[in-house]
């Protein structure tokens, strides 16, 4: 994200936008490991299930100290740099079978 989004905290911010609740939780476990506090601001409505995903196009938002952001943004362009080669091979080798 090239412009900085404050989270719900006085000195959050979003360092990544998750497309659901699993993947927002991979995120959480990657940045906790790393030693970095993060927290997840669902923008879901209990009993309307995915009506705001829909509505704002992603599940909810992972937040960290503004301390703590570049860092994290790190972490996370290497995990999503490493899901797509994964990905890529998978697809290669379902292609020579």
């Amino acid at each position: 994200m090239n412009k900085e989004i404050k989270g719900q905290g006085e000195d959050l911010v979003v360092v990544y936008r998750a497309a659901d609740e699993f993947v927002a939780d991979i995120v959480i476990g990657l940045l906790k490991s790393a030693g970095i506090p993060a927290v997840l601001e669902s923008r879901q409505v209990p009993q309307m299930d995915g009506v705001m995903k829909m509505g704002e196009g992603y599940w909810g938002d992972v937040v960290v100290p503004r301390t703590d952001a570049t860092h994290a943004r790190e972490i996370l362009k290497a995990y999503e740099q490493t899901s797509q080669e994964a990905a890529d091979w998978q697809s290669s080798q379902q292609e020579d079978t």
